[in-house]
């Protein structure tokens, strides 16, 4: 069998095949102080330990507890063993507790992005809004568009086309709502700061006046001047189903009819 030191800064396979050589080398001594261990408990039953000299009892007790560590030098070079080979067949769990959040993360939005393919309609219904085309009804729908769905830009960093489906649909259920007067708005400040409506973090948002992507304006414009995607009974917007129906679904956001 080859020494630590013949193998030491070797690659890994030689360091693999010199474990092997030496937990059969544990393993043949432990079969040999096994019994002999068996030897000794049997004269201990039969009294015969008592006959033995100061110095043999000594040596019997050495001797015994050398099983008892030998025994576990063989349970640990098996854990070794194991160890070193998951380690070859499967990623470290170094790097697993390191990127959870990262490995997490992409599985939910590849999931959205399957759900956002599966479920988007195939052909869709535009509605004319009666929102009238200023420079202030644009800049407040972009800014609420992006305040709502803004996130999308990083999830769906790829997919440029989920990105503007999602962000016109929020400016759509937002015009659908100025078109049937939800909860008595005139304007589309009205459908901003209806009671119980908008997150304040939306609206907190909105105030701040961000600068946008120039892509979200164009969308605002489009919506404005060629009408808003589905019918006036598109006016729900949640991380849940609502109403009669799901217009459409796209990660965690449902669009829905009442």
């Amino acid at each position: 069998m080859k020494s630590f030191k013949e193998v030491f800064g070797k690659g890994k396979s030689e360091v693999l095949a010199f474990a092997k050589d030496f937990q059969k080398e544990l393993k043949t001594t432990a079969y040999v102080t096994a019994d002999f261990a068996g030897i000794f408990g049997r004269r201990a039953g039969e009294g015969v330990v008592k006959t033995f000299s100061k110095k043999e009892n000594i040596a019997m007790a050495i001797v015994f507890s050398a099983s008892i560590i030998c025994a576990s030098v063989i349970v640990g070079a098996n854990y070794n063993a194991r160890k070193v080979t998951l380690s070859e067949n499967s990623v470290s769990a170094t790097q697993i507790l390191g990127n959870e959040k990262q490995v997490a993360t992409t599985t939910i939005f590849k999931q959205q992005k399957n759900q956002a393919a599966s479920t988007a309609r195939k052909e869709d219904v535009y509605t004319r809004t009666n929102a009238a085309y200023t420079m202030e009804n644009r800049e407040l729908l972009a800014q609420i568009m992006f305040a709502e769905e803004g996130v999308f830009f990083s999830w769906y960093a790829g997919d440029p086309d989920t990105i503007e489906r999602a962000h016109k649909l929020a400016g759509s259920v937002i015009l659908h709502r100025l078109n049937t007067h939800f909860s008595g708005a005139q304007t589309l400040a009205d459908v901003l700061y209806a009671p119980g409506q908008y997150d304040y973090r939306t609206i907190q948002r909105v105030e701040e006046g961000r600068q946008l992507p120039a892509q979200v304006y164009q969308w605002a414009d489009e919506l404005l001047t060629q009408g808003a995607l589905g019918p006036d009974t598109l006016v729900f917007q949640a991380e849940f189903p609502q109403g009669s129906e799901v217009y459409d679904h796209i990660g965690n956001q449902y669009f829905c009819c009442r």
